[in-house]
């Protein structure tokens, strides 16, 4: 094991976890939220408050799921194509659609 992750497992490891109350009211707010958005789709604001629930009951596919439509919702927006870069990266060890996507987020943020 290299120090780096040494280091990763000793903050993984100090990181206390959610309590189960704190999970229920997350999955609640999660189907209230997927409820809105299926009214409003175009809802960006809705996606990423269900991206937030999302990171806090480590979904990666439903993280990935919220960020792409973020992106397409918002085009000029780098945030959400910065997040798909870190879940690829350090969630789902995918280097090249990490890359990809920070890329895309580079590309906006040089042309803003």
């Amino acid at each position: 094991m290299g120090l780096l992750d040494k280091i990763k497992k000793s903050i993984e490891l100090k990181h206390p976890s959610p309590s189960i109350s704190l999970i229920e009211k997350t999955e609640n707010r999660i189907l209230e939220l997927t409820k809105k958005s299926e009214l409003d789709p175009n809802d960006s604001k809705i996606l990423l408050e269900l991206y937030a629930c999302y990171v806090e009951t480590s979904n990666s596919e439903k993280k990935i799921e919220c960020l792409e439509k973020l992106s397409f919702l918002t085009p000029g927006d780098f945030y959400p194509l910065q997040q798909l870069a870190d879940v690829y990266l350090n969630e789902l060890d995918d280097n090249v659609k990490a890359k990809f996507y920070q890329n895309k987020a580079n590309n906006i943020k040089n042309n803003f």
